[in-house]
C-alpha cells in the first residue's frame, strides 16, 4: 500500500492523537467545571456541524435527520435534569 492511497497520513494522525490527548487528559485537569462544560457544549455543536458538512458538502444531500436525534437527545437531557432538580415534595 503506497502512501498516496492512505486515508490519513502520519502527520495528520499525530495531530489527531495530540488533539485527543488534549481533550481527554489535559483539559479536565486544567479547567474548572464551568469551562469544562462549555467545552463539552461546543464539542457537541461541532459534532452536529461536522455531520451536516459531511452529508451536505461531500454527499450533496441536505439531510436534517440527524437534527431530529440531536433534538431528541437535548429534550431527553432537559427532562432528566428537570426531574433531578425537582424535589419529591414538589412533584
Amino acid at each position: 500500500m503506497n502512501d498516496n492511497a492512505r486515508f490519513v497520513n502520519r502527520k495528520e494522525l499525530m495531530g489527531i492523537l495530540v488533539l485527543a490527548a488534549l481533550l481527554v487528559v489535559i483539559l479536565p485537569l486544567c479547567l474548572d467545571v464551568f469551562r469544562l462544560n462549555l467545552v463539552a457544549k461546543y464539542l457537541t455543536y461541532a459534532f452536529v456541524a461536522l455531520g451536516l458538512v459531511i452529508c451536505w458538502g461531500y454527499g450533496g444531500i441536505l439531510s436534517l435527520g440527524q437534527g431530529v436525534f440531536f433534538g431528541l437527545g437535548g429534550y431527553c437531557m432537559a427532562m432528566f435534569l428537570k426531574l433531578e432538580a425537582s424535589s419529591v415534595e414538589n412533584t
